[in-house]
């Protein structure tokens, strides 16, 4: 509506489908699933409007590097052993792992359409990774570790070359509790890599001479959420709305990400009879590598920055069509850009 770049409506559409083997169904065994996920995108619509430095439409942007074909973004073993713990290996779509969240997630086609809350960017997670996560339960205590090649796999089947570029590792931590009788849940995420990236602070150097950039090995970020419901429904306990809150900080440097807050309110049920339908106000916070923006303001354009609002509400004509109406305001990082006003109508079909 307003901002850097075309102000013309444009149209997109993506086709997502979820097969899942169960062994126990196939006469094998108990516990073990096959799942995959097939992509298909199609369209002019940009995955990123107004000069904004993340995403303003994760259904556009992801999976990357893909318009018009076919891509198995997931594709991995999973086997539930005992009531307690758990184990997946395999390719792996980051996005998938959000999809019972009533807050974030929604691989920008359910909740919303901005990548900040589709898929929160930590800047040490690729939206697909070939990896293994465990996750083990000890009431009220839920531990999840994750060991992953730290490069986009999106468009890769068979990679020869895994873990070349390093190796990372998650450790989360999940408390779920009650306060004042409602479902509340507090969050500890460590992420560690050792993969080598671009060494920001020597970008400026390179404006100068003809020499490529140096390297820095290993980066770190610490993440903490929390999340707790204010309206609980009767039928479904594990649906509702209330305030979500997600913030992390890291070495920022060779992680893009320096520290981040986003926070909102949001899930299903806001009206009486309407419990199908979900909604979400937003705002995010990014401030991105001090090293980065440092070497970068070296030149005439300055580079900060980017901070954000959005909401949405997505009404459920019938079960299986939604219809969702989506407001974005975003301030991008480069000052030569305007702020952007987005907005957007999303039709879903389930079928």
């Amino acid at each position: 509506m307003s901002g850097t770049g075309s102000h013309q409506f444009e149209y997109g559409g993506r086709l997502d489908g979820f097969i899942v083997l169960d062994t126990e169904k196939l006469g094998l065994w108990q516990g073990g699933k096959v799942n995959s996920h097939l992509e298909y995108r199609f369209g002019d619509l940009a995955g990123s409007q107004g000069g904004t430095f993340f995403s303003t439409n994760a259904a556009m942007e992801f999976p990357s590097e893909s318009p018009n074909s076919l891509v198995f973004t997931s594709l991995y073993y999973s086997q539930q052993i005992g009531d307690q713990a758990s184990l997946l290996i395999g390719k792996i779509n980051a996005l998938d792992l959000l999809a019972n969240d009533l807050f974030f997630g929604g691989w920008g086609i359910h909740r919303f359409m901005n990548a900040v809350y589709a898929a929160p960017p930590s800047g040490l997670v690729p939206p697909v990774f070939y990896g293994a996560i465990a996750n083990f339960k000890v009431d009220p205590v839920t531990f999840s570790f994750w060991v992953y090649d730290p490069d986009d796999r999106t468009q890769e089947y068979w990679p020869n070359d895994l873990f070349s570029n390093g190796v990372s590792f998650s450790l989360t931590t999940t408390y779920a509790t009650e306060i004042a009788q409602r479902p509340t849940t507090f969050a500890l995420t460590g992420i560690y890599t050792t993969k080598t990236g671009t060494d920001f602070s020597s970008i400026s150097q390179s404006f100068r001479s003809e020499l490529e950039p140096l390297t820095k090995t290993g980066s770190y970020s610490i993440g903490f959420q929390f999340s707790h419901l204010l309206f609980q429904n009767e039928l479904n306990p594990r649906q509702g709305w209330g305030i979500f809150m997600k913030g992390a900080l890291s070495d920022g440097n060779p992680n893009y990400v320096q520290n981040s807050i986003i926070g909102g309110i949001g899930g299903k049920g806001l009206f009486p009879n309407r419990e199908q339908d979900s909604f979400g106000i937003g705002y995010y916070y990014y401030n991105l590598s001090n090293a980065l923006t440092d070497s970068l303001n070296v030149r005439r354009e300055r580079f900060g920055d980017e901070q954000g609002l959005e909401m949405y509400y997505n009404y459920a004509i019938t079960p299986w069509l939604n219809l969702t109406g989506d407001l974005q305001w975003i301030r991008p990082p480069r000052d030569i850009r305007e702020n952007a006003l987005i907005a957007g109508l999303r039709l879903n079909l389930r079928f």
